[in-house]
Formats: C-alpha cells, sequence, structure tokens
C-alpha cells in the first residue's frame, strides 16, 4: 500500500500539469499534450477516482487519447508543429553557441518526421440531417 503522502503528491502533481495543460491550450507557446499526459500519469498513480474523471473529460479526449493511441488530426499535427517550430527557432535565434543550434535543428527534424509516422485519424464530420 502507498504511503499517504506519495499518494498526495501524485494527486498534487496531475493537479499541477493539468492546469499547465489547460493554460496550454488556450496559449500558443505552452504545450498541452506533455502535460496532461503529465496529468494522466501522476493521476493514475494517485487516485482511481480521480483518474476516471481525468479519463472523461473533454481535454482528455482531444489532446491525450488520439496520442495514446498513435493518431492524431491534421488540425492537432499542424498545431503541434506550428508550436514547436516557433519555440524552437526563438531558441536558435536566443542562443549564440554552433553546436547547440545544430541540436535544435535535429530536434525539428525528428519532429517532423515523428509527424509522418504518426497515423492521421480524419476528424469527425458534422453530422446534417436531411429533411
Amino acid at each position: 500500500m502507498m504511503k499517504p503522502i506519495y499518494r498526495w503528491l501524485y494527486i498534487f502533481l496531475g493537479t499541477v500539469f493539468l492546469v499547465l495543460g489547460i493554460i496550454g491550450a488556450f496559449l500558443p507557446l505552452l504545450p498541452t499534450t506533455p502535460f496532461l499526459l503529465l496529468t494522466s500519469f501522476f493521476y493514475t498513480r494517485g487516485s482511481e477516482r480521480i483518474n476516471k474523471w481525468f479519463h472523461s473529460t473533454t481535454f482528455y479526449h482531444e489532446y491525450v487519447k488520439g496520442f495514446r493511441k498513435g493518431e492524431l488530426t491534421r488540425k492537432q499535427k499542424i498545431k503541434i508543429i506550428i508550436t514547436c517550430y516557433i519555440c524552437l527557432t526563438i531558441s536558435a535565434i536566443l542562443v549564440d553557441h554552433l553546436y547547440t543550434r545544430i541540436i535544435l535543428g535535429c530536434i525539428a527534424i525528428v519532429q517532423a518526421i515523428s509527424m509522418f509516422i504518426i497515423k492521421t485519424k480524419k476528424e469527425n464530420p458534422e453530422v446534417t440531417i436531411k429533411e
């Protein structure tokens, strides 16, 4: 059985990452999915009830579920690529070290390759009712 202090620590960390993930959904430079993946990780270890609640939220279904299944929508992929490249570009501009810029370029290449490897899921089309 887990000590209560660890249980509460996991719940606290899950909540911190949930808040960061929610903020990231609205701020273009703050990533959402990694924070929500960490939320899921910590809630799984901290509380089964809170974890079930998190898995029922829109944020989980929109950002984490597809990522864990290895498929993202085109819109999600574009958002990830744009956010990542903005951050990498800003970092490359601010850093005055050649090797760091080379590493950032390698990260950009790996990120682009990963977006091609991950399946592109079709977005749910709007349901229209014919009369």
